[in-house]
C-alpha cells in the first residue's frame, strides 16, 4: 500500500496545527520574550504574528491546491523542477540533525520533575521518549489526530483556567507600546526568539494529502489553528508579565511552573510537569510524522530507496518512521556527548525552516493567480525581515541547501537536446 488514507477533517486539522505550534516553546518563549522586550513583549508577539500570517496563507493556498506529502518541496518542485524539489527535501531532512533532539531533551527534563530524579537521567528519559514517539507515529494518522484533539482540549482548558484565576483582564496594564528607536529595537529583537513558536507550517504542509477535502479543510485547519495559538501565547505573556515569573535563563525555563505555583501552590508542580510533558510529546510527535512523510515522498521521487514508499495497515510509512528514529537517536547522543548548547541547535533549526519558507514564497509566484501573487510578495517580505533577525544562523541552512542542490545536479542524468527546438515550461 502506498496511498495515504484521507482521514482528517477541519477540527482534527486545527488540533494538529495547534499542537504543532504549541509544544516546548510554550514552556519558555513567553517568559523569554518578556525578559527581552519587557512591557513591549505583547507588541513583539503581534508583530511576529503579522509577519507569519502571510506565510501561513501561502502554505494554505498551496496546500489546498497541490495536496502532497512532499509539502514545500513539492510546491518548489512544481515551480522550478525536480532538482530543487529533491534539494529542499534534503534540506528538510537535515533539520533532523539539529531540531528534534532539543525538543525531546526538553520533554525529558519534565520527566525528571515527575519522578524526582537528577539531571543525569535526561539521556535515558530522552531515549524512552523517542521510542514512544516512534510508536505514536507508526499507529497511523487517524489515531494520532484523535490524541492531538484531546491534548488541545485539555491545553485550552488549562490556559482558560489560568486566565481566570490569574486575572488576565487586569494584566493588560503591563502592555506598553514602543515609541522611541531604542524601544522599537528592543521589541523587534524579541521577534527573533518568538519566531521559534511558529515553526511548523512546513510540517503541516506534509499532511495536506491526508485531508478528506484539502481545498476546504486545509486552510481552515492551518489558519484556524494559528489564531488559537496566537491567543494562547498572548494570554500567557500577559500573565507571566503581570505575576513576574520571568528573569534569568533558569527562571524562564520554569516560568509556567512558577506561575502555577504562585496561583495554586507548589503541590501542583508535578501534575503540571506531567501536562507539560504530554504537550511536548504531542508537539514533537507531529514533527516525526512530518519527517516520515517527507522521506516517503523523496522515495517516490527516486532520491531514497523505494522501500520507504510502503505504508503499513494503519496508513503510516513505518520504515520511514524507523529511519527518522535512527537519525534522531544519533542526534540525541551527539548533543549529549558534545556538550554543545541547546541554543545552537535552535538557531540552526530556525534558519533551515526560514529558508524553506522563503523558497516556498518564491515558488508561489509561479503557482498562484495574479491576485494571490500580491500575497506571495508580502509573505516574501516577511521572510526577508525575519532573516535580518536570524542573521548568521542562516549559514547552516544555506550550506546544506547548496550541497544538496549540487548533489542533485551531479546525479541527474544529462540528456542531450534533440533538434533546434527548446521546450520552455
Amino acid at each position: 500500500m502506498t496511498q495515504y488514507k484521507k482521514t482528517l477533517g477541519p477540527l482534527q486539522g486545527i488540533a494538529m496545527t495547534v499542537t504543532t505550534f504549541i509544544g516546548t516553546g510554550l514552556m519558555i518563549l513567553p517568559a523569554m520574550s518578556v525578559s527581552q522586550a519587557g512591557s513591549f513583549a505583547f507588541y513583539a508577539w503581534l508583530i511576529t504574528a503579522a509577519l507569519v500570517i502571510p506565510i501561513a496563507f501561502i502554505f494554505a493556498l498551496l496546500g489546498s491546491k497541490y495536496p502532497s506529502a512532499g509539502g514545500a518541496s513539492h510546491y518548489i518542485g512544481r515551480a522550478f523542477g525536480g532538482r530543487y524539489e529533491k534539494a529542499v527535501g534534503w534540506l528538510f531532512l537535515s533539520i533532523l540533525l539539529v531540531g528534534p533532539a532539543v525538543a525531546i531533551k526538553v520533554a525529558a527534563a519534565y520527566l525528571t520533575i515527575i519522578f524526582k530524579t537528577s539531571d543525569q537521567w535526561i539521556l535515558a528519559f530522552s531515549l524512552l521518549t523517542l521510542a514512544g514517539m516512534l510508536l505514536f507515529a507508526i499507529v497511523g494518522m487517524q489515531t494520532s489526530a484523535r490524541f492531538q484533539t484531546c491534548i488541545v482540549i485539555i491545553m485550552i482548558g488549562t490556559i482558560l483556567w489560568l486566565c481566570t484565576i490569574g486575572n488576565v483582564i487586569d494584566s493588560r496594564q503591563v502592555i506598553a507600546a514602543p515609541t522611541t528607536a531604542p524601544e522599537w529595537q528592543q521589541t523587534l529583537y524579541a521577534t527573533g526568539v518568538i519566531f521559534w513558536c511558529f515553526l511548523g507550517i512546513e510540517v503541516m504542509a506534509h499532511m495536506g494529502a491526508e485531508f478528506k477535502n484539502p481545498t476546504r479543510d486545509f486552510p481552515i485547519a492551518l489558519l484556524g489553528g494559528i489564531i488559537i495559538v496566537i491567543l494562547a501565547y498572548l494570554s500567557l505573556v500577559l500573565l507571566i508579565a503581570w505575576h513576574q515569573t520571568y528573569g534569568d535563563e533558569i527562571t524562564n525555563s520554569q516560568s509556567l511552573a512558577l506561575l502555577v505555583s504562585k496561583l495554586v501552590g507548589e503541590t501542583s508542580s508535578r501534575l503540571f510537569a506531567l501536562g507539560a510533558y504530554i504537550i511536548a510529546f504531542a508537539n514533537v510527535a507531529i514533527y516525526i510524522l512530518g519527517f516520515s512523510r517527507m522521506i516517503q515522498s523523496m522515495a517516490q521521487q527516486g532520491a531514497l530507496p523505494r522501500t520507504f514508499i510502503e505504508l503499513n495497515k494503519n496508513g503510516s510509512p513505518a520504515k520511514a518512521v524507523l529511519l527518522v528514529g535512527v537519525v534522531t537517536l544519533l542526534s540525541i547522543v551527539f548533543s549529549e556527548l558534545s556538550g554543545w548548547k541547546m541554543s545552537w541547535f535552535i538557531e540552526m533549526t530556525n534558519g533551515s525552516f526560514l529558508l524553506i519558507y522563503t523558497l516556498t514564497c518564491i515558488a508561489a509566484f509561479k503557482l498562484v493567480n495574479r491576485m494571490a501573487q500580491w500575497l506571495a510578495a508580502v509573505a516574501l517580505i516577511s521572510c526577508g525581515v525575519m532573516v535580518l533577525f536570524i542573521g548568521k544562523s542562516m549559514l547552516f541552512a544555506v550550506v546544506a541547501f547548496c550541497l544538496a542542490l549540487s548533489y542533485e545536479h551531479l546525479r541527474s542524468p544529462k540528456s542531450p537536446i534533440k533538434g533546434s527546438k527548446l521546450h520552455v515550461q
